[in-house]
């Protein structure tokens, strides 16, 4: 025997036991107890060695949970630094951060809080555990905001109690969040990304707490891993908007190529369009079209030339300011009520401008748009605008020579050597092939119908004069009749009045156009006379009334356009179509009859009938062509009479 207490490896032994099984400290108490109680009657050593192994068991236990609970924290740190290093919004970003503050720290509330980039002063961007409305955007002045000693480093700060420490603390800045969350306890770590001061994360609880030094390291490991979050957030919040901004300024680009093109491609479609005569009211019609919106032209003193669509009426001394500026700069300039005003220039000298009213929900619809819609389509049509007032201005002399020439050329029947010379300065158009147009438009809009007669001649290089309420028009072609139902149809819709036209020709060179204009002055009067109005015809529309009104009576033309056919039968066949014909006629339109006229078989003349029908139409034995067939048989017999030339057709038994 050793003389020690057999008791106390026992107790050592159970002290072990109670360790292992994680044992709280009233176990230990427990056993410390019972010893002391059996230990009461003899003087033994063992409570105080019991005591002082309970004391080791307490701190290896306090130990083993630190470290424990040390595991557990950087396990969340882990967990936060994957959460952070996942891409997100800076807002995300900011909202996890708080979170994970919160639930890391066991904290009643965690909030961030950002320096502004100029360091004017700080912003509560984020809390977690807010009960109020104050918290997040609350606004830090710069005077309130933490001091930080140049060249150092900030450092983390903590209070037990926020509400009896007089220290003049960081947590100061937030003293009127910290009294609308009763908060108390408070701990703040900086945010530091690449040696820059970002900001603070703070946690803070409602009660008093005091901050362990593992709890500090914690909330700056997490603060370290925040700010380079922030960091990158920002960056990518950076790269997105540029890459917004990239993309803004590609669909510009496009947009601006895909206008510069179009403006391109239309633009040689508008200079063909002015040099084929087309009048400025067309013009702006087309480009309010084009454009969405309303357009109209003033002259330089701000005279109206022309209006298309809705154009708001300007204010006359705003107009003349922007116009200036317009013409200096030689850009499209704004109106307050959102019209661009479009400098027209020609030759270097004020034409006046174009005013373009965007439609509404279009781009540049209102008056703060820095946008002008279609600006190079605009501009092209601008362009087009001068180029017309040009032309305008330097035809309206050459228009009043030739509607002079064309006035003294139906004036007179015989062209004097003075006139003739005139006409030599247009003798390649005179020389072609023309008709003359003479239309009554029967309105009294006299202004309206010389407008578009101005630009119809000019359209189709013709000339035009006015004689009393007759318009009388030259016209380069062939066919009478399909001129003056053109003429007839578009001064028609153009008056909205009914148009009687005649139309004399074709003829070449000036001396001509006096025999043309009679020829169709005859058929207007005609066809007035005949109740005709509002039709059109020529000479050889009217049948043997345009014979007979002819100064020529052009017998022979008449009976080629009536009997034509028959008679070319005839000569290439050696045929009888025509003396069937006229048997026919003579027969009162009987078949039998007519056979016995000609001693042919009646089915003889019906096969003979049926030639005809193919050649002439199914209408010929209508009263008006059948009248006009019968003058023109008269006239062929008469001519043959006249004509004893053998030309005869073979025997009447021919088919």
């Amino acid at each position: 025997m050793t003389g020690e207490d057999p008791h106390t490896d026992d107790d050592v032994l159970r002290v072990l036991e109670l360790l292992a099984s994680e044992a709280p400290a009233r176990a230990y108490d427990q056993l410390l107890a019972r010893a002391r109680a059996s230990s009461a009657s003899s003087a033994s050593a063992r409570p105080e060695r019991l005591e002082r192994a309970r004391g080791l068991a307490l701190e290896v236990s306090a130990l083993f949970e630190r470290r424990s609970r040390r595991e557990s924290e950087l396990a969340a740190l882990v967990d936060a630094a994957r959460d952070l290093t996942r891409p997100g919004s800076l807002d995300a970003t900011l909202r996890l951060i708080t979170r994970r503050a919160r639930l890391m720290t066991n904290m009643d509330l965690a909030c961030t809080v950002l320096l502004d980039e100029d360091g004017g002063g700080a912003t509560v961007t984020t809390a977690d555990g807010a009960v109020s409305a104050l918290t997040v955007g609350y606004r830090i002045p710069a005077g309130a905001v933490p001091a930080v000693t140049p060249g150092e480093a900030p450092t983390p700060f903590w209070t037990a109690d926020h509400l009896a420490d007089d220290r003049t603390t960081h947590a100061s800045a937030l003293d009127e969040i910290l009294h609308a969350e009763a908060l108390q306890a408070v701990l703040g770590v900086p945010l530091c990304a690449e040696d820059r001061h970002i900001g603070y994360l703070y946690a803070a609880a409602r009660g008093i707490h005091h901050f362990t030094p593992d709890e500090v390291a914690l909330m700056r490991s997490l603060a370290d891993l925040a700010a380079t979050a922030i960091q990158t957030a920002r960056l990518l919040e950076g790269v997105h908007t540029a890459n917004a901004e990239l993309a803004r300024a590609g669909s510009r680009v496009r947009a601006s190529l895909s206008d510069a093109l179009r403006a391109g491609s239309v633009q040689d479609d508008l200079v063909q369009l002015v040099l084929d005569g087309i009048g400025l009211d067309a013009l702006l019609a087309r480009a309010a079209a084009e454009l969405g919106g309303g357009l109209a032209v003033r002259g330089p003193a701000g005279e109206r030339l022309g209006e298309h669509g809705r154009v708001p009426a300007a204010d006359p001394a705003e107009l003349a300011r922007v116009r200036l500026n317009a013409a200096a700069t030689g850009v499209a300039c704004p109106l307050s009520d959102g019209t661009w005003v479009v400098p027209l220039t020609v030759r270097s000298e004020d034409a006046g401008c174009l005013l373009f009213h965007p439609g509404e929900g279009g781009a540049g619809s209102h008056a703060d748009s820095p946008v002008v819609p279609g600006e190079r389509l605009l501009l092209s049509y601008a362009r087009t605008v001068s180029l017309l007032l040009v032309m305008q201005r330097s035809t309206f002399v050459e228009g009043q020579v030739r509607d002079d020439l064309l006035a003294d050329l139906t004036t007179w029947e015989s062209p004097p050597e003075r006139l003739v010379e005139r006409a030599r300065r247009f003798a390649a158009e005179l020389h072609r092939p023309h008709v003359v147009v003479v239309a009554d438009a029967g309105t009294g809009a006299a202004g309206l119908v010389d407008s578009w007669a101005a630009a119809y001649v000019r359209r189709h290089r013709g000339m035009k004069t006015a004689q009393g309420e007759r318009l009388v028009l030259l016209l380069p072609g062939e066919d009478p009749g399909a001129a003056a139902a053109r003429v007839r149809a578009e001064l028609s819709a153009t008056t909205g009045a009914p148009v009687t036209a005649g139309a004399g020709g074709p003829a070449r060179g000036a001396e001509t156009v006096h025999h043309a204009y009679r020829q169709a002055v005859r058929c207007l009067e005609a066809l007035t006379a005949l109740g005709g109005t509002g039709r059109s015809a020529a000479a050889g529309e009217l049948g043997f009334l345009g014979m007979l009104l002819a100064e020529d009576h052009d017998v022979a033309g008449f009976v080629e356009r009536t009997l034509g056919p028959l008679l070319e039968h005839d000569a290439e066949r050696f045929g009888n179509l025509v003396e069937t014909l006229q048997g026919w006629f003579s027969a009162a339109g009987s078949p039998t009859r007519a056979a016995e006229i000609l001693y042919v078989h009646p089915n003889t003349v019906s096969r003979r009938l049926e030639r005809i029908t193919q050649l002439l139409g199914r209408d010929w034995q209508h009263p008006d062509q059948a009248l006009e067939l019968q003058l023109a048989l008269r006239l062929q017999r008469a001519r043959t009479a006249l004509d004893p030339a053998p030309s005869g057709p073979p025997s009447a038994g021919t088919t």
